[in-house]
């Protein structure tokens, strides 16, 4: 994360922002600017924690708010501590703590040993989400949910993993795709909510939408794709800075199209590819009619490709 400070912006702020209203020090608009309340809340923060009151969020500040950030928090075992009453402190369930730790023995614990204490929630979902925001919170639900699974499915244009998770083990298989469109960003936090609130579900034996959790489970795969299009993501959100090739790229391609605004209304990934329109499904069909239509060229949206990327 980097150094944040008056005058600072982007997304990152939104994150800061977002965290501190959670926590109750900011009580401002989440607006990625960090204006004057936003150096208040930081330095009350900074104060109850034991920090250095300086209002800048360096790693130290950053480091106390990453159990926040992330929803968990690591815990050394005293003597006479049970997993109900350390549960009890932290608000949460014991079958969160044993799901987080399967290694665990509830009924010996090890003095000493750290284990994984879930206390809160990952997924925000009233910020700017970008591409780093996803990673931590991968990170994250890779901690508190071992039962899932992650993997890199291909890369982008600028080197992003492209992520996968899976929910279950059934041999019905689903498949939920976010933000092929970089400016419908808000389809990721989506997809990764409704994930996160599954797996706490799952975790406590609970219904989500009056269906067993791990009835699903065990009859479904679901398979997540939050993120298809991580490159443009970036660029619309904000965490692609002018001083990047990418975004001066993304520029020089919006200036051949002056009615699409930019960067709101980019769509495709960082070349101007549509990825909405690379899959073999109609693809020549789609061709012919976007180039009609004048998007014969890497475009803001609805340029297809010189080819499918299915293609053989």
């Amino acid at each position: 994360m980097n150094t944040l400070r008056l005058n600072s912006r982007g997304p990152e702020v939104e994150l800061l922002q977002s965290t501190l209203k959670k926590l109750g020090f900011y009580n401002g608009a989440i607006d990625g600017i960090f204006g004057f309340l936003t150096f208040t809340a930081v330095q009350n923060f900074q104060k109850q924690f034991g920090l250095t009151v300086d209002g800048i969020v360096g790693a130290k500040t950053w480091d106390a708010l990453v159990p926040y950030i992330n929803g968990y928090t690591i815990y050394t075992i005293n003597e006479g501590d049970t997993l109900y009453n350390i549960s009890k402190k932290y608000q949460t369930t014991v079958d969160a703590i044993i799901y987080a730790n399967p290694n665990i023995d509830a009924n010996n614990l090890t003095i000493n040993e750290s284990i994984i204490i879930p206390f809160g929630n990952i997924v925000p979902t009233n910020v700017s989400y970008t591409s780093d925001l996803l990673t931590l919170n991968i990170n994250a639900m890779q901690v508190v949910y071992p039962f899932l699974e992650f993997q890199t499915i291909g890369n982008t244009v600028l080197g992003r993993g492209i992520r996968a998770i899976k929910f279950g083990k059934g041999s019905k298989e689903i498949l939920y795709v976010g933000s092929t469109h970089s400016n419908e960003w808000i389809t990721t936090p989506l997809l990764m909510k409704f994930l996160e609130n599954l797996s706490k579900s799952y975790v406590n034996n609970l219904e989500i939408f009056g269906v067993s959790a791990r009835k699903l489970f065990n009859n479904v795969s679901l398979y997540i794709v939050p993120m298809l299009n991580p490159d443009g993501v970036d660029l619309v959100t904000g965490l692609l800075t002018e001083n990047t090739w990418a975004y001066r790229n993304a520029q020089r391609i919006s200036e051949s199209f002056p009615d699409i605004p930019f960067t709101d209304g980019w769509k495709a990934n960082i070349e101007g590819v549509d990825l909405n329109l690379q899959f073999p499904a109609g693809w020549n069909e789609a061709k012919e009619i976007k180039y009609n239509q004048g998007f014969n060229k890497p475009a803001p949206r609805d340029f297809v490709g010189f080819r499918t990327a299915y293609c053989t």
